[in-house]
């Protein structure tokens, strides 16, 4: 956990100090007041300021929760007996205190993971497959951000020995932030397809806001390079240090084999590291989870891991909620639940792999809207509509605001109007769903964050109890 003398935040930061406390040292970090009493006896608040909040608002109350410094941007009052240090942005301070603390850890090496699929799941394969290591700092949840991968960072302590950080974005140059914050010494982009098109608007600019991540990197570090996505291949053509390459081409250093599905549960696997075959059961289903493994063992030999040692780890990795997580129903129904997030590429992979798996009865999917897809999303919805006509659905129902262009696609491919039923009402939705699975069917339940798609899943446990 962070600790830094309070009179130095201000000379790290580059802000200034306007208020004198008693307690010397700081201990941890905290944006939320809710949790500053759950971080130390003398943790920093940092006041950041958003389009529809303003923790500044809230000192009085950060320091009741036992806040012995604050970090603000803009004029207020500092509460006595508390550090006040000035600065011009807190987030961008925020990222340069976290920037130190890394810093304090320099020989403790560190895997960034970027990308517009996969990054959770590749970050919990690496954290299995270097846990041989000892303890490991991983990214928890969404904390991916220019405020969540700071505040991981301050938790980094003497007993570590890797981190593993998970970098989001929704702009350009966030990634590049996040990369000096983060110095890693080994960087995956998992892929790049379309995602963030409201703001980034083409591909294109998706690569280069990922490729930020292969761009700062130190050039005595290694990449880890995704041979079968044209754009992270370039992107690590350009890096000027060590690569590694995986996939299935004839000049990938970690080369698919060939996999055996056990249904939706898990599969088997077989590829080769640097010209040795090895095999590995996966706890996770999907050709999708086939090339997280493999990235994830690349970063493992990039930091010495014994190859046995790294498959061993990501054989027990701890998979994510809410990616393509397994639900049997007391009444037969088996749902998969990969509800955390959806774009067109992570819409066509969930089909395709449940398609793939045997099953006693219905292929059902209920699909949310995409969010971020820009002024192409009418057409995007309606191609992921297409493929799910593709990969063999039997029912498919649609929700949220696009929900007419999913179903249009589907139709469009083959799909029988009869088995289409689309809406804008969560509640309409259960009903209906309720009303048309039954035992033997699997229903996959997909959608963007923002649908909230797992409400239907909540109701369906509610109703059906779960096995």
């Amino acid at each position: 956990m962070l600790m830094v003398e309070a009179t130095q935040i201000a000379d790290i930061v580059g802000g200034r100090l306007v208020a004198k406390g008693v307690v010397n040292t700081i201990e941890g970090v905290s944006t939320d007041t809710r949790t500053l009493a759950d971080v130390s006896k003398a943790p920093l608040f940092v006041a950041i300021k958003g389009p529809h909040f303003d923790a500044h608002e809230l000192l009085g109350k950060a320091v009741e929760c036992g806040a012995k410094a604050v970090l603000i941007e803009s004029d207020a009052a500092i509460p006595s007996d508390c550090w006040g240090i000035r600065v011009d942005s807190s987030v961008d301070a925020l990222g340069k205190l976290a920037a130190w603390w890394r810093q304090q850890f320099s020989q403790v090496p560190v895997v960034g993971i970027t990308g517009s699929n996969g990054k959770s799941t590749t970050k919990q394969m690496v954290v299995g497959a270097l846990q041989s290591l000892g303890a490991i700092l991983a990214t928890d949840g969404n904390f991916n951000n220019l405020i969540g991968l700071p505040l991981t960072v301050f938790r980094w302590g003497a007993e570590h020995r890797a981190a593993v950080l998970e970098m989001g974005m929704s702009a350009a140059g966030e990634i590049q932030q996040l990369t000096e914050i983060a110095n890693p010494d080994v960087g995956i982009i998992t892929n790049v397809t379309a995602a963030h098109l409201d703001l980034l608007r083409t591909v294109d600019q998706v690569a280069l806001a990922k490729g930020e991540l292969f761009k700062t990197m130190r050039t005595d570090g290694t990449v880890i390079v995704n041979a079968e996505d044209p754009w992270v291949n370039k992107l690590g053509n350009a890096y000027p240090g060590r690569k590694i390459r995986y996939g299935m081409q004839d000049n990938c250093d970690i080369r698919f084999g060939h996999m055996t599905s056990n249904g939706l549960e898990s599969l088997d696997l077989v590829f080769s590291v640097f010209g040795k075959n090895v095999e590995l059961q996966l706890p996770v289903p999907g050709f999708h989870n086939v090339m997280n493994a493999m990235a994830a063992t690349g970063a493992a030999v990039a930091l010495g891991v014994p190859v046995e040692k790294a498959l061993s780890g990501i054989s027990s990795f701890t998979p994510m909620k809410m990616r393509m997580e397994r639900l049997q129903l007391a009444s037969g129904v088996q749902v998969i639940n990969d509800c955390y997030n959806a774009n067109p590429v992570s819409m066509a992979a969930a089909l395709h792999t449940v398609s793939a798996a045997k099953r006693a009865g219905r292929f059902v999917a209920v699909l949310g809207s995409m969010r971020e897809l820009g002024p192409d999303s009418s057409t995007k919805h309606k191609e992921v509509g297409r493929d799910a006509q593709v990969n063999h659905v039997d029912v498919l129902f649609t929700f949220g605001e696009h929900a007419a262009e999913l179903a249009e696609g589907a139709c469009s491919a083959g799909m029988s109007l009869e088995h289409v039923f689309q809406t804008e009402d969560m509640e309409m939705l259960k009903k209906k769903v309720l009303s048309v699975v039954k035992a033997g069917d699997v229903v996959l339940v997909k959608g963007s964050r923002g649908m909230k798609m797992e409400r239907l899943i909540d109701h369906l446990k509610s109703e059906m109890g779960v096995d």
